[in-house]
């Protein structure tokens, strides 16, 4: 140590000794302290050199920090200002890795600068100028031997005997997962290899089968030796690229972090409001990483969160948590929800978060055994109208035909989780889904939640199964077809569980029972619903796509917006009375069929600009055709007098275009012309129109898409919508201009 504690001290000498002095450190494992701020400085600005900025490919994720040695490399602030890595380094043994949240930034063709930046990285690993180069399911060979490396592709497993022919190996680890694999790989970084590895691990899930990244990826596991791992988070939405800077925040590794708070609460100098956001993002990624044996971490945040006052509040909509107010409480709550999801099934009691939401059920309340029907050929989750309550153990058994077949049983419908958020309204995170890989399995969730079985993508059986669940609670389940309105009304509204669910052939609803007493219709209700997802389905062709049925859930807190699309669309609770009201005069509103309509959106007919507006478009299709309304009564922005000021805004606007885009209620009024002059059949027409060969191959890209806007929309109304386009601002080329120039051209009145 005294040998360290003298080259610390000179730390602030040229990079040459700050070379010297890591490979000291990374010889001697130094277990105890962190890296100096002034090597990690040294060494990032060496992988840096030459580097400007980095174009962001795909969706990165971000890579987990908290090794004594480990540190961020290239980072990106998000709206807040909290810094988040998409690529770390590290220093295990005699060996070196690096780590980036994408398999693309592997090849170095991203443009930019970088070609450089993995050039760098090569020499940085290697520890050396010419190191010898292994490239696994990496497609460069050319790449990196253009720049002076001995490069070839290593066909073989991870194994010693492969790995001793290199001095770096470069491995997209998307499907390397054996744990024989991780065990030679971390071995050979030791003993003195590079590595330089990359994956999206967000979508692990998705190429697994619904598999846990820190639970099932082996060479990921392996890794965290180093002190560095890839998560299953996603982040860098509206990023382009990533700007290389030699100086980051020490916060963003969590042991530093973790050692921060501790400090913290031995009196050293409060942390800024700025540096606990930091710390707790770090330690809230690193955690997400860390699979459910692996206690180092955990336990370090715990002591450190111990020393600051204890347990601290629980989140409720009255008092929710906030990122100033509670850091230490949402810290200590994030860390339970994370080891809770993963942790063994049947030893998880109900955590006190549970309460406040989704809602406690009274320990008198019956606990039932109940077979469920199961259509394989409809995936994503299989209602079965029953309730687990936090803590207690739930039981599901399939046939052995359908054991390990990527089948699995989720407890709860509120999958969205609340990390990025600064203010806590729930837990964090309070569903849970466990692989039915036996017979049997056993299962228990510490917040409770409906039940559902699990059906995946790619089930190839066509014949229905059956599942029987005992230990659950009987739930209100109405199913429009099944069931009707006097059952509903006498037997099944008054089931206990606490949450219920509506469903008709295209769409399932999910909301308190609470609510669902207020219901006395659920038949009109559902066949109404049907409608609405029916129109949608017909009018942008998409009838035949449908596999599963659109799901809606009601949530005290969503992860962005008011509500927002996807599977399922989440709406707040206060909505969910909205959205079962259904009369002549009162009926579910905008807010709804926009979602819906994200849910129908595709690129062919959604460009720059439109992401918030053709969806809008798809929705008043439903005041036309389901609710047989005026389609313009739906939202206060389309009405006459505000698409009157867009006419305004636009005529003012310097930049046409730039006002047209950034504006969705403004573009909207566009589209309203359309359908004011040409009728709805006119939209429905310019949707199935892709579908159909007579108008040429679909769009690549948003100026082509937006051409064939222009021709597509012409060809369909005989009407040349050029001028209207240039009224407009929309940008459109000359050639696509050209072939609609020979039809009469049209101008709606005030434009």
């Amino acid at each position: 140590m005294n040998v360290l504690d003298d080259e610390f001290k000179e730390a602030d000498q040229p990079p040459m000794k700050a070379a010297l002095l890591l490979s000291i450190t990374l010889s001697l494992n130094l277990a105890q302290a962190q890296m100096p701020a002034e090597i990690v400085t040294a060494e990032r600005a060496k992988i840096l050199a030459s580097v400007q900025s980095v174009p962001k490919s795909g969706a990165p994720g971000p890579v987990a920090i908290w090794g004594n040695m480990a540190f961020p490399i290239l980072s990106a602030p998000d709206k807040e200002g909290i810094e988040i890595a998409v690529a770390a380094a590290a220093g295990y043994g005699k060996g070196r890795v690096i780590l980036f949240g994408h398999n693309n930034f592997l090849d170095g063709g991203l443009g930019g600068d970088h070609a450089k930046l993995m050039e760098n990285a090569v020499k940085w690993t290697g520890a050396k100028d010419k190191p010898r180069l292994g490239l696994m399911g990496v497609n460069a060979v050319s790449f990196y031997d253009q720049r002076g490396f001995r490069s070839g592709k290593c066909e073989g497993p991870m194994e010693a005997k492969t790995l001793k022919d290199y001095d770096v190996i470069i491995a997209n680890l998307q499907g390397i997962t054996d744990p024989a694999e991780g065990a030679a790989l971390i071995q050979w970084i030791k003993e003195g290899g590079g590595f330089i590895g990359g994956m999206t691990g967000w979508a692990f899930n998705q190429t697994s089968g619904g598999k846990e990244l820190s639970v099932s990826h082996g060479v990921n596991q392996a890794l965290m030796a180093t002190g560095i791992a890839i998560t299953d988070m996603s982040a860098f939405d509206q990023l382009t690229a990533f700007s290389a800077r030699p100086t980051l925040p020490k916060l963003m590794n969590a042991s530093e972090a973790v050692n921060s708070i501790k400090k913290q609460a031995y009196g050293s100098a409060a942390l800024t409001p700025e540096e606990v956001k930091q710390s707790s993002n770090a330690i809230q990624i690193a955690l997400s990483a860390q699979p459910p044996g692996r206690n180092h971490l955990r336990d370090a945040v715990t002591a450190a969160l111990g020393a600051t006052g204890g347990n601290g509040p629980l989140p409720t909509q009255e008092a929710p948590l906030t990122q100033a107010a509670h850091a230490a409480a949402r810290i200590r709550l994030g860390m339970e929800t994370r080891v809770l999801r993963l942790a063994a099934s049947e030893t998880v009691t109900a955590h006190p978060a549970h309460v406040a939401f989704p809602g406690q059920t009274p320990a008198e309340t019956p606990r039932i055994t109940q077979e469920i029907p199961i259509n394989p050929a409809i995936p994503g989750w299989t209602s079965t109208g029953l309730y687990a309550a936090a803590g207690d153990t739930v039981t599901v058994t399939i046939p052995s035909s359908h054991a390990d077949k990527g089948y699995a049983v989720r407890i709860g419908c509120h999958s969205d989780t609340l990390y990025h958020l600064d203010t806590w309204q729930r837990a964090p995170d309070i569903t849970k889904s466990t692989p039915l890989t036996a017979t049997v399995t056993k299962t228990a969730s510490a917040f409770g939640g409906l039940i559902y079985i699990e059906v995946p993508n790619r089930a190839n059986e066509t014949t229905a199964m059956s599942a029987v669940i005992s230990g659950a609670v009987a739930s209100p389940l109405f199913v429009l077809g099944k069931d009707d309105d006097a059952k509903w009304n006498n037997e099944i509204k008054k089931r206990p569980g606490i949450w219920a669910e509506m469903a008709c052939e295209n769409l399932i609803i999910s909301f308190p029972s609470s609510v669902a007493k207020s219901v006395n219709n659920p038949t009109e209700l559902m066949t109404f619903w049907q409608k609405v997802v029916a129109a949608q389905d017909d009018v942008s062709n998409q009838a035949t796509e449908r596999k599963r049925p659109e799901r809606i859930v009601a949530d005290v807190q969503i992860s962005a917006g008011y509500m927002h699309s996807g599977y399922p669309i989440m709406i707040p609770t206060s909505a969910a009375p909205e959205m079962v009201t259904f009369s002549r005069l009162k009926f579910p509103g905008w807010g709804f069929y926009h979602e819906i309509g994200h849910n129908h959106q595709r690129g062919d007919f959604t460009f720059d600009g439109t992401g918030e507006v053709t969806n809008n478009v798809i929705g008043m299709y439903c005041y036309h055709e389901v609710l047989k309304k005026d389609w313009l009564i739906g939202h206060p922005a389309i009405s006459e007098e505000a698409r009157k000021e867009n006419l305004q805004k636009i005529k003012r606007a310097p930049i046409k275009w730039q006002a047209w885009k950034s504006d969705p209620f403004l573009a909207l009024t566009t589209y309203i012309q359309l359908m004011q002059e040409f009728g709805w059949d006119s939209w429905r027409q310019y949707l199935h129109s892709f579908a159909d060969t007579s108008y040429g191959p679909a769009p690549k890209g948003d100026d082509e898409r937006r051409d064939q806007f222009l021709i597509r929309y012409s060809k369909i109304t005989q009407k040349n919508l050029g001028p209207f386009f240039d009224a407009w601002g929309i940008p459109v080329s000359s050639e696509a201009k050209a072939e609609v120039s020979k039809l009469e051209p049209w101008m709606p009145k005030g434009l």
